[in-house]
């Protein structure tokens, strides 16, 4: 998997970047009108980086995986 990174605006409620309201993608502005799914990923291993992972639907019809590193607070998105 590829990821490239990009910018994204959150919703910040109990936690900061609970989910994602909106990302930029090829350009363009994509808003977030649904999310399908949403996982985390961890390494066992300290000082190692954990992953929110945020399956997507945009306004513009596209379905997309969002990644956001929680250690460096770094948004990327799956490129195909």
């Amino acid at each position: 998997m590829i990821f490239e990174v990009t910018d994204v605006k959150t919703y910040d409620g109990y936690k900061p970047a609970e989910r994602p309201l909106s990302f930029e993608y090829n350009g363009a502005i994509h808003q977030v009108v649904e999310i399908l799914d949403r996982w985390y990923e961890a390494s066992p291993k300290a000082g190692r980086p954990t992953y929110d992972y945020f399956k997507v639907r945009s306004d513009k019809g596209g379905v997309f995986i969002l990644r956001h590193n929680r250690m460096h607070d770094v948004w990327s998105v799956l490129i195909k």
